[in-house]
Protein backbone atom coordinates (compact mmCIF):
# COMPACT_ATOMS: atom_id res chain seq x y z
CA UNK A 1 0.00 0.00 0.00
CA UNK A 2 2.68 2.55 0.87
CA UNK A 3 4.14 1.73 -2.57
CA UNK A 4 0.96 2.97 -4.13
CA UNK A 5 0.76 6.09 -1.72
CA UNK A 6 4.68 6.92 -3.07
CA UNK A 7 3.40 6.06 -6.77
CA UNK A 8 0.02 8.45 -6.66
CA UNK A 9 2.73 11.44 -4.92
CA UNK A 10 5.11 11.06 -7.36
CA UNK A 11 3.10 11.55 -10.16
CA UNK A 12 1.01 14.60 -8.67
CA UNK A 13 4.67 16.29 -7.75
CA UNK A 14 5.83 15.86 -11.37
CA UNK A 15 2.39 17.12 -12.78
CA UNK A 16 2.13 19.99 -10.37
CA UNK A 17 1.66 22.97 -13.11
CA UNK A 18 -0.67 21.17 -14.82
CA UNK A 19 -2.69 20.06 -11.23
CA UNK A 20 -2.81 24.13 -10.81
CA UNK A 21 -4.18 24.61 -14.30
CA UNK A 22 -6.87 22.27 -13.70
CA UNK A 23 -7.65 23.46 -10.30
CA UNK A 24 -7.88 26.91 -11.78
CA UNK A 25 -10.61 25.66 -14.57
CA UNK A 26 -12.35 23.70 -11.69
CA UNK A 27 -12.72 27.36 -10.04
CA UNK A 28 -13.79 28.95 -13.60
CA UNK A 29 -16.32 26.30 -13.83
CA UNK A 30 -17.42 26.78 -10.53
CA UNK A 31 -17.96 30.46 -11.21
CA UNK A 32 -19.76 29.92 -14.01
CA UNK A 33 -22.52 27.49 -12.19
CA UNK A 34 -22.53 30.13 -9.58
CA UNK A 35 -23.94 32.87 -12.12
CA UNK A 36 -26.04 30.23 -13.23
CA UNK A 37 -27.60 29.64 -10.06
CA UNK A 38 -25.55 26.34 -9.03
CA UNK A 39 -23.23 26.98 -5.95
CA UNK A 40 -22.41 23.58 -5.07
CA UNK A 41 -19.52 23.00 -7.05
CA UNK A 42 -17.94 26.00 -5.43
CA UNK A 43 -18.57 25.60 -2.33
CA UNK A 44 -17.52 22.05 -2.43
CA UNK A 45 -14.36 23.15 -3.20
CA UNK A 46 -14.15 25.79 -0.41
CA UNK A 47 -15.42 23.37 2.22
CA UNK A 48 -12.30 20.77 1.11
CA UNK A 49 -9.68 23.35 1.06
CA UNK A 50 -10.84 24.77 4.62
CA UNK A 51 -10.20 21.30 5.91
CA UNK A 52 -7.72 20.45 4.07
CA UNK A 53 -6.07 23.87 5.38
CA UNK A 54 -6.79 22.83 9.05
CA UNK A 55 -5.68 19.38 9.23
CA UNK A 56 -2.68 19.48 7.31
CA UNK A 57 -1.79 22.76 4.94
CA UNK A 58 -1.19 24.91 7.42
CA UNK A 59 1.01 22.07 9.82
CA UNK A 60 3.10 21.12 6.41
CA UNK A 61 3.43 24.56 5.01
CA UNK A 62 5.25 25.54 8.41
CA UNK A 63 7.10 22.69 8.21
CA UNK A 64 8.75 23.13 4.83
CA UNK A 65 9.39 26.71 6.07
CA UNK A 66 6.72 28.36 4.18
CA UNK A 67 4.86 31.49 5.57
CA UNK A 68 1.18 30.80 7.56
CA UNK A 69 -0.63 32.96 4.62
CA UNK A 70 1.68 31.43 2.34
CA UNK A 71 0.48 28.20 3.31
CA UNK A 72 -3.57 29.42 3.81
CA UNK A 73 -3.80 30.97 0.67
CA UNK A 74 -1.88 28.17 -1.15
CA UNK A 75 -3.79 25.46 0.76
CA UNK A 76 -7.07 27.18 0.09
CA UNK A 77 -5.92 27.82 -3.95
CA UNK A 78 -5.13 24.59 -4.91
CA UNK A 79 -5.36 22.14 -1.91
CA UNK A 80 -3.87 18.65 -2.13
CA UNK A 81 -2.24 20.24 -5.53
CA UNK A 82 -0.39 22.18 -3.42
CA UNK A 83 0.63 20.26 -0.55
CA UNK A 84 1.67 17.08 -1.91
CA UNK A 85 4.32 18.17 -4.01
CA UNK A 86 5.61 20.51 -1.15
CA UNK A 87 5.83 17.15 0.63
CA UNK A 88 7.38 14.73 -1.51
CA UNK A 89 9.98 17.78 -2.41
CA UNK A 90 10.90 18.44 1.19
CA UNK A 91 10.58 14.64 1.84
CA UNK A 92 8.43 15.46 4.79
Amino acid sequence: MQKIKNLVFSIIAKLEYVDYALVILLYIIGAVMTILGMPWLTLGIFALHLFETITIGIRLGRRAGEGIIYSIVMCMMFGFTWWIPLKVKNNL
